[in-house]
């Protein structure tokens, strides 16, 4: 097992690669920017090398997951027409990005199934939004994006995936189950009756979320889809891109979502229940094991392993590698997770953006690996091993900025722990498009 970790921003993008270097996953696009500035290219170089894409795996609808991936299908079809103008004999200049591997395969709990009444117009209002408000250089909308672009931006590109995958279009499959065709095409959920799929040498279990988490997600889109404030916002915000964006956001009197209560489903511990229902992988091969965990919380994270059966007698799970959850989010770590789930290796996406990965939880869980035995990892196989953090990307690769200054400290704090425990921890911060990592 592979798993390349690409520069994504603050968002989530790896591909996980079986042993033969014949199948893969890619979990997450991360940004639409990032996805533009590197992660096409280096698609484009598998693509060359005659590499597809088994199964593309979006965690949840956040910006910073769905937003790269609803870039990289725009520019399959961008391909697509390309290619259906040169058939035809028609001048037509080429898309600026390369091409990118096929995809076979898509895992999204997507936007449409998720709500079943009432899209109507709305979809269509929010779908105009297309640019990023972070992107308009104006402060205050700049502020307003970081919360509203998490309904505007994200249900928009939930909408470009599930218009682009249809049959008349690039015609992916969605949800295909094919250990379990009863459940294939429905929303991605842990199920009793549900077996693991085989991609190539990977299998992958579907630990997340339950029935519940999808019920709470569900009851705020629609409530959010009902409500004319709502509509009224979004249709300030479109004619704020209609009109340039000359004034700032606060002229407008248009007020960020606050999405801890949102729509009467409030924030499990101050994870949002669009995070909360974040579909949670667990891939195997022989030995090794991989924990992909997209924004989840630990409390359904750690059910979901001891539902599937995936806890030991001592409570607890010894992996290969762990993708941290939420880009290491204060919010999402506890000393129960710290101690019942263990690695050799720890991945942390994040650049510094809302302080994450945060240095508390990098901390948090040090801890549970190097503390006195009654506060460590509770799998034996942890005792005794060495680990690492790996951090997928650098300050060094960073402008001036509060992000790359949060990095440089996260930076200063793996130096010195490093040196106090050599020879147990270490860390590895990525300098390059992709980091491969092969434990």
């Amino acid at each position: 097992m592979k798993i390349h970790v690409f520069q994504s921003e603050q968002g989530d993008c790896l591909m996980v690669e079986d042993a033969a270097e014949a199948h893969r996953i890619l979990c997450d696009g991360g940004t639409p920017t990032a996805m533009r500035r590197n992660i096409a290219t280096e698609l484009g170089t598998w693509r060359e090398a005659g590499k597809a894409i088994d199964l593309a795996y979006i965690s949840h609808i956040d910006s910073d997951h769905i937003g790269g991936i609803a870039v990289l299908l725009d520019l399959m079809m961008q391909w697509k027409v390309f290619d259906f103008h040169q058939e035809a004999g028609d001048p037509s200049s080429e898309p600026q990005l390369p091409r990118t591997p096929e995809i076979h395969r898509i895992w999204h709990n997507a936007f449409r199934d998720l709500i079943t009444d009432n899209v109507g117009d709305i979809e269509e209002l929010l779908a105009a939004s297309a640019p990023m408000l972070q992107a308009s250089q104006v402060p205050d909308l700049v502020h307003l994006g970081h919360e509203y672009a998490q309904i505007a931006t994200s249900v928009k590109e939930a909408l470009t995936v599930s218009r682009l995958i249809k049959p008349e279009r690039l015609d992916i499959a969605l949800n295909a189950l094919e250990a379990t065709p009863d459940h294939s095409g429905k929303l991605l959920m842990a199920r009793p009756d549900q077996a693991a799929e085989t991609i190539g040498g990977l299998t992958v279990s579907i630990l997340c979320p339950t029935p519940k988490e999808l019920r709470a997600l569900r009851k705020g889109w629609d409530h959010w889809l009902r409500d004319k404030k709502n509509r009224q916002t979004a249709r300030e915000v479109r004619d704020l891109y209609a009109g340039q964006l000359e004034a700032s956001a606060g002229a407008h009197g248009l007020n960020p979502i606050d999405l801890h209560e949102w729509e009467g489903v409030a924030a499990y511990k101050n994870v949002t229940a669009p995070n909360v229902a974040s579909t949670v992988l667990l891939v195997e091969e022989d030995e090794k094991t991989l924990l992909l965990t997209g924004d989840n919380h630990p409390d359904m994270i750690l059910a979901g392993l001891k539902s599937g059966g995936h806890l030991g007698e001592s409570g607890g799970i010894h992996l290969t590698v762990l993708k941290y959850p939420h880009h290491g989010s204060e919010h999402n770590v506890s000393s129960d997770f710290t101690r019942k789930v263990s690695a050799d290796h720890y991945i942390f996406c994040g650049d510094g953006s809302n302080t994450n990965p945060e240095i508390e939880v990098l901390e948090e869980m040090l801890a549970a690996r190097v503390d006195p035995a009654g506060k460590r990892a509770v799998a034996p196989e942890a005792a005794g091993r060495s680990f690492k953090f790996w951090f997928s990307t650098s300050p060094a690769l960073q402008t001036p900025s509060a992000k790359r200054d949060h990095m440089k400290a996260v930076e200063k704090w793996a130096q010195r722990k490093a040196a106090q425990h050599a020879g147990v921890f270490s860390f590895e911060f990525s300098d390059t498009p992709c980091m491969t990592i092969a434990p």
